[in-house]
């Protein structure tokens, strides 16, 4: 069986064993397992426990399970609803509440790391106060799901991370790296809102008036600013000692989770021993579900390497194509296809290795199709039919049906879209920190 072939059939195999339900660190496993007996080579199987444990032999993955508790333990706080009440009141805009959703998830998943803690924890407080204010319920929604996908893209970001481990790029440059087209997403979502809203009560001027007459009522925004003023402190020093090379990713990550764990407990008196067992078990079942899958993408990208189908799959597209930029666009949209079907996570872990010797003899930098592919993967994080986001925010408006949802958020797809289109026409907007303030 030629290389072309035996990736497409292992694919087509993958893609069937989780379209029936298997779980996809049993579903890599058994493709691969499948696959060898097919081609003669069952008896490499004895050897997969073995690869599965050199693959994770990494010290740089101690520090998954870290910003993973980091990002669980301010999810418990009210942190992101103290976020989103500080920055509405600094924002006396049409459109300032939803505008305030979009800041407080970007600021919210620079502490989190993650889309679905990021939706609920902004969302749980902003999508009912949005509609009791009477913003269109489709659009409050999208909002949320749209500045949701930030958390895979603001630093630390875990999918920027797994990237980071199973390609040998810098973690730090990558982190850095995605800081500048987080905030052009986070500036793009703000500017549709802004001008959804100023459309909408323009239309409807007795929205705008209810609004600022509320928004006089209330007078808790600046305790809410104070309180969380020490989880940004807590997240700038952090990402100076990641940047400034004081300490590996691990160690900073262990930082991380330990002062999280210490302003929770002294700003908002989480004292639930119940709580924090539950955190704990959160953390190992999603680090080791994590890691599980990263082992038997690892164990099937060797199979596939050993017989030649990496670099059969790179020739081929750039002579299917003819041209790496038509290459990078197919690439593109292969990878928003697995995005409707797949976790981000997983999705970083079996692509990035298939595709990176692509991206080098193309030259394009690693870092920057890092950055690329988790703002590629965002999209899947809202379409259907994974679409975890959507499903978050459904979960905080039930009275909602979910075709609203998805139509609030299609605006957002599209953004998500021009975005990525002028992370390729710019790539300097990935590159430029990493170059000026790592020398790379």
């Amino acid at each position: 069986m030629d290389p072309i072939t035996l990736s497409l059939v292992t694919v087509g195999l993958l893609l069937a064993l989780i379209g029936l339900g298997l779980p996809i660190a049993y579903s890599l496993a058994i493709a691969t397992l499948v696959m060898m007996a097919i081609s003669g080579e069952a008896e490499q199987a004895l050897f997969i426990a073995e690869s599965a444990f050199q693959s994770l032999d990494s010290i740089e993955l101690v520090a998954l399970p870290m910003f993973i508790f980091m990002g669980a333990v301010i999810a418990i706080s009210p942190a992101g609803k103290d976020i989103y009440r500080a920055l509405h009141r600094l924002l006396p805009v049409p459109g300032g509440l939803g505008v305030s959703a979009v800041g407080g998830c970007t600021l919210f998943s620079s502490m989190s790391g993650s889309s679905p803690a990021t939706v609920a924890a902004i969302g749980s407080s902003a999508v009912p106060e949005m509609i009791a204010r009477g913003y269109p319920p489709a659009l409050a929604c999208g909002i949320v799901v749209g500045g949701g996908t930030l958390g895979i893209l603001t630093p630390p970001s875990i999918v920027l991370l797994l990237y980071g481990v199973v390609t040998n790029t810098s973690i730090g440059q990558l982190f850095m790296a995605g800081i500048l087209p987080a905030l052009m997403v986070a500036a793009l979502f703000s500017a549709y809102t802004v001008w959804s809203m100023w459309r909408f009560e323009k239309a409807n001027p007795q929205i705008r008036q209810a609004m600022l007459e509320r928004d006089r009522s209330e007078s808790e925004a600046p305790l809410a600013l104070l309180r969380v003023v020490p989880f940004f402190v807590m997240i700038l020093v952090i990402m100076t000692a990641l940047y400034g090379g004081w300490a590996t990713p691990s160690e900073i990550a262990a930082v991380g989770a330990m002062a999280s764990i210490a302003l929770v407990l002294a700003i908002y008196r989480v004292t639930d021993l119940h709580l924090w067992k539950t955190l704990l078990l959160k953390t190992v079942r999603d680090t080791s579900m994590i890691l599980v899958i990263a082992a038997f993408s690892y164990y099937l990208a060797q199979f596939l390497s050993y017989h030649g189908a990496v670099t059969a799959i790179s020739e081929g597209l750039i002579g299917t194509f003819g041209n790496k930029w038509l290459t990078l666009l197919a690439l593109w949209l292969m990878m928003v296809a697995i995005g409707c079907f797949l976790p981000p996570f997983a999705i970083v872990v079996i692509v990035a290795p298939m595709f990176l010797p692509f991206v080098l003899e193309a030259g394009f930098d690693p870092i920057w199709f890092g950055v690329l592919i988790t703002l590629n993967m965002e999209i899947g994080c809202i379409t259907p039919p994974l679409g975890i986001n959507l499903f978050v925010v459904k979960g905080i408006a039930p009275q909602l049906p979910m075709r609203d949802i998805m139509l609030g958020s299609l605006p957002f797809v599209a953004i998500l879209v021009v975005a990525s289109l002028l992370l390729v026409l710019f790539p300097q907007i990935a590159l430029w920190l990493p170059k000026t303030m790592m020398g790379s």
